[in-house]
């Protein structure tokens, strides 16, 4: 089966959303399922739109992830937004895509940015695969026993 990454569209909602809480509680907490509804309805609707761009992975015809970047506030403070692949794809390198897809578009239409990425104690070995740095750390910051990396990559690396 092929993978296609392309540009997320009202119809991927549902799929973003199952995949997003098939991730929770290990990545994603409980209360962050209405942070993820709200922004995906944002993007499509040209809200946030201008500055953030936002993909979805599929595989076999099935939307089995999503995630995207941004300039938070206009600020020239390009920010991973949302990335995660459904629980029952993981280990089979679909996040890697997706990351990789993120950071050349990132690379291309900000380059010389410094990327940002808030992750969990979970996630931050993957993202130092990348060349990610973790600048730092705050325990129990998304609820107990979650903890808060704050972690950077400049774009020319």
């Amino acid at each position: 089966m092929e993978l296609q990454i392309r540009a997320y569209e009202n119809t991927d909602k549902q799929a973003c959303l199952e995949a997003f809480e098939s991730n929770v509680p290990k990545y994603f907490t409980q209360a962050e399922i209405a942070d993820f509804d709200a922004f995906l309805e944002m993007v499509p609707n040209k809200i946030v739109a201008n500055k953030t761009f936002y993909y979805v992975v599929v595989f076999g015809n099935e939307v089995i992830g999503c995630g995207g970047f941004g300039d938070k506030d206009n600020t020239n403070i390009i920010t991973l937004a949302w990335g995660l692949i459904h629980r029952n794809f993981h280990k089979r390198g679909f996040g890697k895509e997706l990351l990789a897809y993120r950071l050349a578009q990132i690379k291309e239409i900000y380059p010389n940015h410094i990327i940002y990425i808030d992750t969990t104690q979970y996630s931050y070995g993957f993202f130092e695969k990348f060349g990610f740095e973790t600048t730092k750390i705050t325990n129990d910051f998304y609820e107990k026993g979650l903890h808060r990396y704050d972690m950077e990559l400049l774009t020319n690396k």
